[in-house]
Formats: C-alpha cells, sequence, structure tokens
C-alpha cells in the first residue's frame, strides 16, 4: 500500500468496474496534493485528479481503470513510478498546493 493513499474502490468483482480510486488518507502530513502527483504523463501513465461533484467539489480523488489484459508487471511498474513520485516530493517539498484549474485541463 501507498501511504498517504486511502483507497475508495478497489475493484472489487462485485463491483463490475475494473477501476480503482483512491484520496489522501485523512490526518496524512499532506505532502503533494493529488494534482500535483497527477503528472505521471512523463512516464506514459494517464492518472487524473479531479474533484468530485454535487456536494462534494472539496474531495479531491485519483481513479484508474484497468483494460482487460494488463499485466502485473505492468501494474508493478505504476506502482514504483508513484513511489518514485512521492519519493520526490518527499525530498522537495511543495510549499504551495496546486489547484484544479492549475494542474491539467482535464473535465470529468
Amino acid at each position: 500500500m501507498l501511504r498517504p493513499f486511502e483507497i475508495l474502490y478497489g475493484g472489487e468483482m462485485e463491483g463490475g468496474t475494473p477501476a480503482l480510486c483512491w484520496k489522501m488518507r485523512e490526518g496524512e502530513d499532506p505532502g503533494p496534493s493529488l494534482y500535483g502527483l497527477a503528472n505521471f504523463s512523463a512516464r506514459g501513465w494517464q492518472v487524473p485528479a479531479y474533484s468530485l461533484r454535487a456536494n462534494s467539489e472539496d474531495k479531491v480523488i485519483q481513479r484508474i481503470l484497468v483494460r482487460h489484459g494488463v499485466s502485473r508487471d505492468l501494474g508493478t511498474r505504476l506502482l514504483v513510478d508513484m513511489k518514485r513520485s512521492i519519493e520526490y516530493f518527499d525530498q522537495h517539498p511543495v510549499h504551495t498546493k496546486m489547484s484544479a484549474e492549475e494542474a491539467s485541463g482535464f473535465r470529468h
């Protein structure tokens, strides 16, 4: 498990959606925001961060959808890249958080 994240949905088979969704864990040293961590695109990943809608706009989540045939090796590489990003931000603390508007053009 990656320390700063709380899994909201873990892709349980009975849920029907091959996805994983998480947010920053409550009470965790904030470090980077999910918007800051969303920049995996430099390493080939597209893991956007976005706020929820209607009465939950203050909650920011990240979500990945997993295609049929994605290997365990590929999932492991994503986790390694996520850990590398967290370590980078641990060594280079963020003093000003990104807003949703600054982070990306992604709109859900």
